[in-house]
C-alpha cells in the first residue's frame, strides 16, 4: 500500500506542504553533514520525495540529482536539480557516477531495501559514500503514531482484525549495519539521533498526514468514521491548546564503497 500511495499528487502536494518544512527539512541537515557533503560533490538523493536532502545538498555546494518512483513528489524539486524519475533498485544512472548517495527515511518503504543499498554502491566512485536515515525503533513517533493508533481503534470497531501500525518503518543501529554489509558497503557505522520539531498548529500536523501513505487509505473512509479518526487524532495530539513538540529519533547509517 505504501509503495501506490506515494504516487497520488495529493500525497505529494500535502508532504511539501507540511511535512517538508517541519520534519523533513531539519533532519536533511543532520543527513548531509552526517555524509559529509563537500562543494563539488555529485550527489544522489534517492527516493528524494519533495527534494528536502537535494535543497540541503545543494546549498552545500554539490551538484545534485534527485530521483524517486514517483513523478508527482519530484515536481516540487527547485529548478537547477536533475531529476530522475526511476525505481531505487534500478538507477538510470552509470557506473560510478557520484561521490555521494543519500536516502532519507525511504528505504523502509522499499520492497528490496539492500537491493537498493547495492544499486546506490553500484553508482558510486570508488571511495564514495552512502548514508542513510531511518526512524529509529522502540522511540514514539508522532503524529504518525498517534494516527496508526486511532486508524487501529477504528478498524477493530468496525468488526475488522487487520493491524495497522508503524512498526515497519523504524530500524535499528545494527539493523542498518547489516543491510549496509550486505549490500557490500566498506567501513560501515550507524548511529542514533534525536532532534525535537515543533509543530505550528495542531491542525498542521494532522494535515501533514495526508502527506504519508495513511492519506489516501483516511480518504476512502466512509465520512462519518474519517471525522472520527481525525477527531481521535487531534484530540490525542492536542495539549491545552498548545502547539506540539515532538523528540524525534533516526538511525543514520553510512559506507564506502570499496
Amino acid at each position: 500500500m505504501a509503495t501506490l500511495a506515494f504516487e497520488a499528487a495529493t500525497v505529494a502536494e500535502n508532504y511539501q506542504r507540511y511535512l517538508e518544512p517541519v520534519l523533513f527539512g531539519p533532519w536533511a541537515h543532520r543527513l548531509v553533514a552526517y555524509a559529509g557533503v563537500q562543494p563539488g560533490d555529485v550527489v544522489l538523493d534517492l527516493a528524494a520525495g519533495t527534494g528536502a536532502v537535494a535543497r540541503v545538498a545543494a546549498r552545500a555546494g554539490a551538484e545534485v540529482i534527485a530521483t524517486d518512483s514517483s513523478a508527482h513528489m519530484l515536481e516540487y524539486v527547485p529548478a537547477g536539480i536533475r531529476t530522475l524519475v526511476c525505481p531505487a533498485t534500478s538507477l538510470d544512472l552509470p557506473d560510478g557516477s557520484v561521490d555521494v548517495v543519500l536516502c532519507q527515511q525511504g528505504l523502509q518503504f522499499m520492497t528490496d531495501p539492500v537491493g537498493a543499498l547495492r544499486e546506490a554502491l553500484r553508482v558510486l566512485r570508488p571511495g564514495g559514500v552512502v548514508a542513510v536515515s531511518v526512524w529509529a525503533n522502540d522511540e514514539r513517533l508522532d503524529p504518525f503514531d498517534a494516527f496508526a493508533e486511532a486508524l487501529q481503534r477504528d478498524a477493530t470497531a468496525a468488526g475488522s482484525t487487520r493491524t495497522i501500525s508503524n512498526a515497519s518503518v523504524a530500524t535499528t543501529v545494527h539493523g542498518i549495519v547489516d543491510d549496509l554489509l550486505t549490500a557490500g558497503a566498506a567501513d560501515v557505522r550507524a548511529t542514533r539521533q534525536e532532534l525535537a520539531v515543533r509543530w505550528p498548529t495542531v491542525d498542521s500536523e494532522i494535515a501533514g498526514l495526508f502527506g504519508t501513505p495513511f492519506g489516501p487509505f483516511v480518504e476512502g473512509l466512509p465520512a462519518d468514521r474519517r471525522e472520527h479518526v481525525l477527531d481521535d487524532v487531534r484530540e490525542r495530539l492536542s495539549s491545552d491548546g498548545r502547539t506540539a513538540t515532538h523528540l524525534t529519533t533516526s538511525v543514520l547509517g553510512r559506507g564506502v564503497r570499496r
